[in-house]
């Protein structure tokens, strides 16, 4: 498969949280964004590739006009071979309207992703956040029956957070069903509002863990695909499995990134430097690499990895000539040992509480 991902930076203000290349309130900027990303796109422009998965995210996509969303696809399709399996938006709740939903659909958009963070006002609020639960609830009665394939994002390990709350997130999404659900560990990045008020507190790794777990059990009704994600049957989605699964993707836009032939790039972040590159008619790349086989060996290991379904040993094996079993017999033994490992059909996955340690994992292994 090939994917496509849209970066659209435009936001009506920053989350305490976010670390993303954001323009926030800076409206007056959008035709001229959306022109220069036009002219990125063109710069790809080949019709022998085929394009599986569309996702835009951001940012706010669903706060511009939906006229540049359609326009942008229509740029997609002249440029590039669209055989569309998924085709999704990142959405905002306060953002979404019917008249967005029929223009998206329009366009063949069949899978909308809800930026719900928590179903907690108060805590959305705390968090920077500016919609309320009410919009969440508003956002599933607007798409029934327009595009039923409905992700949501929340988070935990927010500063402060109570495992109450994480009970009242688990029954609101049990109200609502949505068909995935993607649920992150906040992490404190620099530059952040909350790295510099919360950087120096003492996170509680067992609360986070009892966090973790109490995820886990109580998404019952959804198969845990992958270490943040959830799904009901046939909605895994397919976009984020291109990641997972090291195939190639084109990222278009401010700080988006791509992976074509063993390359991978990420794109300016600062606009000023985005769009003086594009004026020039150069791709639009901050940093670009290639990936040789013992970065990819590392990468194929922890790609897989993040998936329920885990490592095959036999496909490690034929693409790197390695057992990587043998090679980490004693470690892996260990690890099956404590519950945090389980091998089965000549496959290694992660237990649910080895999700939650999985970075020891990729540090410890030989490759």
């Amino acid at each position: 498969m090939k994917g496509i991902y849209i970066h659209i930076p435009f936001c009506a203000y920053k989350c305490n949280y976010c670390d993303f290349s954001t323009m926030t309130k800076q409206y007056s900027r959008i035709d001229e964004y959306f022109h220069l990303l036009e002219k990125e796109i063109q710069m790809y422009k080949d019709k022998s590739q085929v394009i599986d998965t569309i996702y835009i995210g951001g940012g706010t996509p669903n706060l511009v006009n939906s006229n540049y969303i359609v326009n942008i696809y229509r740029k997609l399709e002249e440029y590039f071979e669209l055989d569309i399996q998924e085709f999704t938006i990142e959405c905002n709740p306060e953002f979404l309207t019917p008249q967005k939903i029929e223009e998206y659909k329009s366009i063949g958009i069949n899978r909308i992703s809800l930026g719900v963070q928590s179903f907690d006002d108060k805590l959305n609020s705390f968090i920077g956040r500016n919609h309320k639960v009410s919009d969440v609830y508003n956002c599933f009665d607007m798409l029934n029956g327009k595009i039923d394939n409905i992700s949501i994002d929340l988070i935990f390990a927010i500063p402060n957070q109570t495992l109450k709350s994480i009970d009242n997130d688990i029954n609101n999404i049990k109200k609502l069903n949505p068909n995935h659900v993607s649920w992150y560990n906040m992490i404190l990045e620099p530059g952040t509002k909350f790295y510099k008020k919360y950087k120096d507190s003492n996170r509680d790794d067992d609360m986070e863990f009892d966090m973790y777990m109490k995820i886990c059990r109580g998404l019952d009704d959804y198969t845990h695909y992958e270490i943040s994600n959830f799904t009901k049957k046939g909605y895994e989605s397919k976009h984020n499995k291109i990641y997972w699964r090291d195939e190639n993707y084109y990222g278009f836009g401010l700080s988006s990134s791509g992976y074509i032939e063993n390359t991978r790039y990420t794109n300016e972040f600062f606009y000023p430097n985005y769009k003086s590159k594009i004026q020039k008619n150069l791709k639009p790349i901050e940093f670009k690499e290639s990936i040789d086989q013992f970065k990819n060996k590392f990468e194929y290991i922890i790609t897989n990895m993040r998936l329920k379904e885990g490592l095959n040993l036999t496909d490690y094996k034929n693409k790197f000539g390695i057992d990587l079993y043998e090679k980490n017999k004693n470690m892996i033994e260990n690890w099956i040992k404590n519950g945090l490992l389980e091998l089965k059909n000549d496959e290694i996955n992660f237990t649910d509480k080895g999700f939650f340690v999985s970075n020891s994992f990729f540090v410890d292994i030989s490759y």
